[in-house]
């Protein structure tokens, strides 16, 4: 084969991958994260303990998203992370704000640190990994993404059969 058939089809190649990317749907974090994770039917529903300083502060930054006030809802939750810095609840509202934002090498940070350290069941468990296989997904950390989804059946636990 000669050059020229190498370089048409790696620019075939290069213009599948580039129109895959731009197939993809905005982030939505309601519909893409939290809407799913809300609805579990799971029997164990883990519920981490907030301070209502940092419930306050998380539900304004809540109010500053829907507003479109991304910056401001970042500087909220910091507030609420120097109140309680190891709360896996604050940390995912921080991924869930850079997800809709774009910043996904912060959401991915900020989610991987809920999946290593937060809840193993509950709502908080499968929002973290479902912010992971979304921002996995945007930085082509096909690895990552494929773990993060697998794992999200692992958040829900079944009540055993009653005879």
């Amino acid at each position: 084969m000669n050059f020229c058939l190498y370089r048409g089809i790696l620019a075939a190649i290069l213009i599948l991958a580039l129109s895959h990317c731009s197939q993809r749907k905005p982030i939505d974090i309601n519909d893409d994260v939290r809407d799913p994770s809300d609805h579990s039917s799971s029997v164990i529903q883990i519920a981490p303990m907030v301070p209502e300083a940092v419930q306050l502060l998380i539900k304004e930054a809540d109010e500053q998203i829907e507003q479109g006030l991304i910056k401001a809802a970042v500087l909220t939750l910091s507030r609420a992370l120097s109140i309680s810095p190891t709360s896996a609840t604050v940390h995912q509202h921080l991924a869930e704000v850079y997800l809709s934002e774009g910043n996904y090498q912060a959401a991915f940070n900020w989610s991987n640190r809920v999946v290593q350290d937060g809840p193993a069941h509950g709502p908080i468990c499968e929002r973290a990994r479902r912010t992971l296989a979304l921002a996995a997904e945007m930085l082509n950390d096909v690895e990552t993404q494929a773990a993060a989804l697998e794992a999200i059946d692992s958040c829900s636990q079944s009540s055993a059969p009653r005879y």
